[in-house]
């Protein structure tokens, strides 16, 4: 019960901070998210924030597959697993290690056979580029296990989702969270094939159900064809129209345009009063924030999530610091009270 409450109230506080943290959070859903057994398997390109935009973009409260290196503090094994995470053990912990990894794939079975949904990043690690590479088997055998362990009557549904950032780092930028269809394991099991054949064939559906829903950019040439997409990018406030835009404009280059010269546009900031009243009580918060990530941060693909998770809990601590400024200087009450009210709200007006 008491778990219940902590997931249920960390999940409501982390919600509204994604709302402050985008300027836009975009959710589709292809069909509706079926319910009882499903596996979640996305895309991952920011670190945890990946999991927490998941988590808190459905209705369903998904058991995660966590790297298993974080749960080895007492303290954090028992705060993880409240906020419902499971850990996979990887080569780099140790070859010995990997056998564990049975009982975590019996205990991810179990939890579908009693209707719950688990979510992983089929990729195994995290990359900040517009790619989607070969996604790893685990997956898969969790959900051929849990169908083999109920005489293929199950249901277990893997859900393809695509996380779209516009920016993987910066404050208040648009991010499009995708659920798309669900891929049925039992219909989709071939009785001709082997074993093997057939959790290739699951892994290769979802990975192209993966691809469908977010820009995929050819690794083998990243960088020219990501400046050719900037160059080319027209900006949509629709941002399934941007996803679509953005995939038709990789899809159809000419490949001699990728030996031309192209002038990337920046964004011009525009400042007007509530830019500048925003930037100025917020700047304390953002001081801090970005001097503990150039000091303390040594992936950079940990910053949009470290900023975020910073954020969620500095920014409401400066405002309660500023907020008692204010009424030490004003002696008002009603002052105070609509200082505080209009700190969010600037945020949100920020254009």
């Amino acid at each position: 019960m008491i778990q219940k409450i902590f997931y249920t109230s960390l999940k409501l506080y982390t919600t509204a901070a994604l709302k402050f943290y985008f300027k836009r959070w975009q959710i589709q859903e292809i069909v509706p998210i079926p319910s009882g057994p499903v596996i979640f398997v996305s895309n991952h390109q920011n670190a945890f924030l990946d999991a927490i935009l998941i988590v808190c973009s459905n209705q369903r409260d998904p058991w995660f597959l966590t790297r298993a290196n974080v749960f080895k503090n007492n303290l954090a094994k028992k705060v993880l697993t409240w906020m419902q995470m499971i850990p996979v053990y990887r080569f780099r912990d140790g070859f010995n290690t990997l056998r564990k990894n049975d009982e975590v794939f019996n205990r991810c079975a179990q939890l579908l056979s009693s209707q719950n949904s688990i979510a992983i990043f089929g990729e195994g690690n995290h990359n900040d580029q517009w790619y989607l590479r070969p996604l790893q088997k685990g997956f898969a055998r969790i959900a051929m296990t849990a169908e083999e362990q109920n005489d293929w009557k199950l249901g277990v549904k893997i859900v393809p989702i695509g996380i779209q950032y516009e920016s993987h780092n910066d404050f208040r930028t648009r991010v499009l969270v995708s659920f798309g269809n669900p891929i049925s394991v039992n219909e989709n099991y071939n009785n001709q094939l082997s074993a093997q054949e057939n959790l290739d064939l699951l892994i290769q559906k979802t990975s192209d159900g993966i691809r469908d829903l977010m820009v995929h950019i050819d690794h083998h040439q990243y960088k020219p064809l990501i400046k050719y997409l900037a160059s080319h990018r027209e900006i949509k406030k629709d941002l399934i129209d941007q996803l679509n835009t953005d995939q038709k404009i990789i899809a159809n280059y000419p490949v001699t345009d990728l030996t031309m010269p192209h002038i990337v546009s920046k964004r011009k900031t525009r400042w007007n009063p509530i830019h500048i009243y925003e930037f100025i009580n917020n700047f304390p918060s953002r001081f801090l924030i970005r001097w503990i990530i150039k000091n303390k941060v040594k992936d950079p693909q940990f910053i949009g999530s470290i900023k975020f998770t910073l954020g969620m809990f500095l920014v409401p601590f400066f405002y309660c610091i500023q907020t008692g400024l204010c009424f030490t200087i004003s002696q008002s009450w009603m002052i105070s009270i609509l200082y505080f009210a209009s700190l969010p709200v600037s945020v949100l007006l920020k254009r």
